[in-house]
């Protein structure tokens, strides 16, 4: 019996391992060989298919193509992580111009920067065995690590794989990683289970991979699909053989053919990556010259055009339709080798002749919650079968209920027709790469050419199936291998006439995508030409555009343009002034320029607004226009300018339509000035009318300007234009008619100007800022410190205030005081970026006014302290003063307020928004913060005045330590009472803080020291709070007594009052109307017994000396 169970067990356990092990390649789906991924800043998403399962692999390959098309410091080209987990398992990225590669959590940087706008082949392989990270960039060797045997021994099973991006799985749903994404191509991600030698890598660089394939059924991608590119190097299909075809005795012109639609995939074998030799259609492997040259045609491809109904359930419309329906089509055709083109869908309604069944079957689908679609598409069959049939095998194939019934299609709703799109014809096509004559080509096939200059590159180009018109027609040919048979420098001998104009503008293209950086005499000849475009050309749209294009691609490269600035900017306004537009606006953006033209009637002229909402560089700007004035600054936008109704006065007379346009310019390389030392802080945007200089405008041009560095407190601000005119007609910065309004914004600036031209934001840096990192922590330090101050402080004051009798002496009082203004230093400083967030010019100068009347509050207070200190230790006054505590409140809260008052009063605008300044009340970090701004009003009332109330209590301090050594000395009970170190320590430190002597450390904050010394000022001073209370309450005996008798229990608590009226009763009693708790002066220590005022902390069995009210 158990004999004949166990095969039926083996049976069972194999089907299991099969089920869990086998990768995801075992049957291969459509290809996406000759295909890449765009990854351009959009949402675009590719992810391992669910159904590919990645083994656990002792070791492995992994290749990629990749094409980076703008540079960033981070990017990601893949990453593979363990489920549930957020190290990188194994990945590839690059940060800083390194390559990194990432395996087990793991990183090994590689000092090699892939160039932009070509493609690169990068494999990393991995084995367990020779604990070897390899990796190749082109075939090339650029890494070869040892890997710790104490990481792991094998790859995660079933982990999650995306391309472009990185990925964490949170709650069972995936969420991408953002600012790392990579802003490119990418294509030809394969995967293998062994590891690959560099030889074998070399040799067979275009086979597909045996655990992840590039084909359709092994990536799940929702939005962005793959794209046609024949410059990809192997082509459009995975290349089995051994090694991969030679063509010999090739000569220039000569066509060769492949078929993208068409890929030869290899036969399955025990071996899933490499199959059967087999010859990829449209190359001979022959030696006969009459076999290379001549094109190869293959099976032409049969095409039809599908029409169909479908219902959808709303658990699958909750995502895309469109998408999911084009995906489910191009799997299920791709069983059988047949392709979707042009895919449309339409949101369909159910209709019956009889309106009471259209009615029933609306609410029937209703309530299954589906949604009825209708879309069109065209088949293209690769295999050219009987058309009878392949209308049949398409009907049926789309004819089920997919998905578990969520996606369901009645046969009777698919419409397919038979189309004849016949071929595109022979065609001559000119360029700067040279003469290239395509031959008659089959539908969907790809024509290549050997190029004219480089024999070893190809051209190529496309027979597309036009999907409005159903036929044959040529797409523009890819020529970007083959190299320019001209330059720059001939096109000095080119007339510039209306019939060639726009061509020569393609040429200048082109050269530009080849020359890169310009020399002056090319920059030279580029802009002459274009300025010979526009004088004999009608200016379209698309000339236009593509005129804007060249002066971006000048724009962003790294050419001198002093030269040329003046050229440049009157071609922008000559494309703006002479574009043939029917609309009534016209935008063009490209990378880091952007153009709006708006032609306007003058009788209903209410005034324009044109603004930038966001850029970056490197992309186009994105742009907005209003058709009215806006008299206040646009915030939130990176520039703004707003026309007034005023502007209408300097219309031209004549045509009814006048234009106004707006120029943005997100570069600062185009407006140099060697005639200033000041630095450009904000992006350009300039404004005209067509034919007309606008001057001397009764109301203002409104600009706003974002700037590009936060202005800090000590920067200079100046808004300016740029005038044509000046250094010799090269051009320059004037601030003439132009008024730079006050801001407490530190990020932005604006501008009233009464004139038009291009505008900016001037900023003079003055100072040497710290890093972000130690600003980071300066701000953390400071706030943690202020909220702990504020909240000890809070404790102090409650405790003096609920206890009657630990106030009746005057350094209570003066403590108390004290207390209040540090809390309220504490508390303005802690609320300031709050409340500086909601960008209320009065607001913002209130609450800079109320921290600096509380910071000097608190000095003031600090000096009271000195000065009583001075009259109870250091003079002998036994003298009475009426109103003693009155009159320092008056002093105390009086002296600040009239500081503030002369201040608001003179110039109000001396407070405002600033950041990170090196004040002394510690750096306030990356945040807008309101305080003083003016250079002048922030020496003389806060430096000066806090400088010289530190040097006063620097003074008392040390007559104070002078009096009490004298007095140890003088007396002779100081032999009987023991003293030690740490009480005399304790007695400074609470001085210390209790005068402010630690504010000092703000004025040695400059050299090598300087942040050292600002992280101490900071600890110290924003806990100035805490410390007081530790050596003025919680060190204070009268103080923990009055906690024990009101607020202990059991053993803690004093049942009575017997110990405090012990010790005022052994102490005695001092007359009210003096000085009270007066310290002994050297002339009367011998001679005169201890007095304590009946709520002094000093008992006569108390070994403290006569100075612990202040310790």
């Amino acid at each position: 019996m158990d004999s004949a169970r166990r095969p039926c067990l083996i049976t069972v356990c194999l089907s299991v391992l099969a089920a869990t092990c086998l990768p995801c390649s075992g049957s291969p789906g459509p290809s996406l060989w000759g295909k890449k991924v765009v990854f351009m800043g959009r949402h675009c998403v590719w992810q391992l298919d669910k159904g590919c399962v990645v083994p656990p692999l002792e070791e492995l390959s992994v290749c990629v193509h990749l094409h980076r098309e703008i540079a960033t410091s981070e990017w990601t080209g893949f990453v593979y992580k363990a489920p549930g987990e957020r190290q990188v398992e194994l990945g590839l990225a690059g940060r800083g111009g390194f390559l990194v590669a990432w395996l087990f959590g793991h990183q090994w940087p590689v000092p090699e920067d892939l160039p932009l706008k070509c493609w690169h082949n990068v494999c990393l392989t991995w084995s367990s065995h020779s604990e070897r990270l390899r990796l190749y960039i082109n075939g090339s060797s650029c890494l070869d690590a040892h890997v710790n045997a104490t990481l792991s021994r094998r790859l995660t099973h079933n982990g999650t794989l995306t391309l472009g991006v990185s990925h964490n799985i949170v709650g069972g749903v995936m969420e991408f990683e953002n600012g790392k994404n990579f802003l490119g191509a990418i294509s030809l991600f394969r995967m293998w289970g062994h590891e690959r030698t560099a030889e074998e890598l070399r040799a067979h660089s275009c086979i597909d991979g045996n655990v992840v394939r590039w084909d359709n059924n092994n990536w799940d991608y929702q939005i962005c699909l793959p794209e046609d590119d024949t410059n990809i190097q192997c082509g459009a299909f995975p290349n089995v053989t051994a090694s991969p075809p030679t063509v010999t005795n090739t000569t220039p012109g000569s066509p060769t053919s492949t078929n993208t639609s068409d890929p030869v995939t290899p036969t399955e074998t025990q071996q899933p990556s490499l199959g059967l030799p087999v010859s990829p259609t449209g190359l001979s492997t022959t030696k006969e010259p009459s076999d290379l040259n001549s094109t190869g045609t293959g099976i032409a491809s049969t095409f039809y055009r599908v029409q169909m109904k479908l219902n959808m359930t709303m658990t699958v419309t909750g995502s895309d339709p469109g998408e999911t329906i084009q995906k489910w089509v191009q799997r299920k055709l791709g069983e059988v080798r047949m392709n979707a083109l042009h895919f449309q869908i339409f949101q369909s309604t159910y209709k019956d002749n009889d309106q009471k069944e259209t009615q029933r079957v609306e609410m029937a689908a209703e309530l299954r919650n589906q949604k009825r679609f209708r879309c069109t598409f065209h088949v293209q069959d690769a295999d050219a079968r009987n058309v009878m049939t392949t209308q049949r095998l398409i009907n049926d194939l789309l004819s089920r209920i997919h998905f578990g019934g969520e996606i369901q299609v009645d046969s009777r709703d698919v419409h397919v027709s038979h189309i004849d799109p016949g071929s595109c014809p022979e065609d001559t096509h000119e360029s700067i790469r040279g003469v290239y004559i395509w031959p008659i080509k089959d539908a969907q096939k790809t024509e290549t050419m050997i190029c004219e200059k480089n024999s070893g590159a190809r051209a190529s180009r496309k027979c597309e199936l036009d999907g409005v018109t159903e036929k044959a027609k040529w797409a523009e040919p890819n020529l970007k291998a083959c190299k320019p048979m001209i330059t720059i420098s001939d096109l000095d001998n080119v007339t510039v006439t209306a019939n060639n104009s726009a061509d020569v503008v393609d040429m200048i293209e082109d050269l530009m995508g080849v020359e890169g950086d310009l020399s002056d005499s090319q920059l030279a000849t580029v802009v002459q030409k274009l300025d010979e475009v526009l004088v004999v050309s009608t200016v379209t749209p698309a000339l236009g555009e593509d005129i804007v294009s060249i002066i971006a691609d000048i724009l962003g490269s790294s050419s001198n343009l002093s030269a040329v600035a003046n050229d440049i900017l009157g071609i922008t306004g000559s494309v703006g002034d002479q574009m043939d537009f029917p609309e009534e606006s016209q935008n063009v953006t490209v990378p880091s320029l952007a153009l709006s033209m708006i032609n306007v009637d003058p009788e209903q002229f209410q005034g324009l607004t044109f603004g930038v909402s966001s850029f970056s560089t490197g992309l186009a700007p994105e742009i907005f226009v209003n058709q009215t004035f806006l008299s206040q600054p646009c915030h939130g936008t990176v520039a703004s300018i707003s026309l007034p109704r005023a502007l209408q006065n300097f219309f031209p007379e004549g045509n009814k339509k006048k234009r106004v346009q707006f120029h943005f310019y997100g570069t600062q390389e185009l407006f140099k000035d060697p005639e200033t030392n000041w630095t450009l802080n904000s992006y350009v945007v300039s404004a005209s009318v067509n034919n007309s200089n606008v001057s001397n405008l009764r109301n203002p041009v409104v600009v706003t300007l974002t700037h590009l560095k936060p202005k800090e407190k000590n920067d200079m601000v100046e808004c300016v234009y740029w005038d044509f005119q000046k250094n010799n007609g090269s051009g320059g910065w004037d601030s003439n008619g132009c008024e730079t309004l006050p801001s407490i914004y530190a990020y932005q600036t604006t501008c009233h100007c009464y004139h038009l031209t291009h505008f900016g934001v001037l900023l003079d840096v003055s100072r040497t800022p710290i890093s972000e990192a130690d600003q980071e922590t300066l701000m953390v330090i400071s706030y943690l410190g202020c909220g702990v101050s504020s909240i000890f402080l809070s404790i102090s004051l409650l405790t003096y205030m609920v206890f009657e009798k630990l106030r009746r002496d005057y350094p209570s009082k003066i403590l108390i005081n004290l207390s209040v203004a540090l809390l309220g230093l504490n508390l303005v400083f802690l609320m300031d970026s709050w409340l500086s967030s909601f960008g209320f010019y009065s607001l913002c100068i209130t609450t800079a006014a109320t921290l600096h009347y509380f910071l000097l509050a608190s000095f003031t207070w600090m000096g009271l302290e000195a000065v009583h200190m001075y009259f109870s230790l250091v003079k002998v006054f036994n003298v009475y003063i009426p109103s003693y505590i009155l009159k320092f409140c008056t002093l105390g809260w009086g002296i600040p307020l009239v500081v503030v008052s002369l201040v608001l009063a003179i110039e109000k605008d001396a407070y405002g928004n600033v950041l990170s300044g090196d004040s002394l009340d510690s750096l306030q970090g990356s945040e807008p913060f309101c305080w003083m701004q003016s250079n002048v009003f922030f020496y003389i009332t806060i430096v000066a005045f806090v400088l010289l109330v530190l040097v006063f209590n620097m003074v008392v301090f040390i007559m104070v330590l002078i009096q009490i050594r004298h007095m140890q000395t003088n007396n002779p009970a100081a032999t009987v009472i023991k003293r030690s170190v740490m009480h005399d320590l304790r007695a400074v430190a609470s001085l210390t803080f209790l005068l402010g002597l630690t504010w000092p450390i703000a004025f040695f904050t400059w050299g090598p020291a300087r942040v050292p010394m600002l992280h101490l000022f900071s600890v110290l001073n924003s806990l100035q709070g805490f410390f007081i209370f530790v050596f003025h309450c919680l060190m204070k005996d009268n103080v923990r007594k009055q906690w024990r008798i009101h607020l202990c229990c059991g053993r803690f608590r004093l049942n009575d009052y017997s110990d405090w009226s012990r010790s005022v009763t052994m102490g005695g009693r001092t007359k009210q109307n003096h000085l009270v708790h007066r310290f002994p002066s050297v002339k009367s220590v011998n001679t005169s017994s201890r007095k304590i005022s009946d709520d002094s902390t000093t008992a006569s069995g108390s070994s403290s000396p006569p100075y612990h009210q202040w310790a």
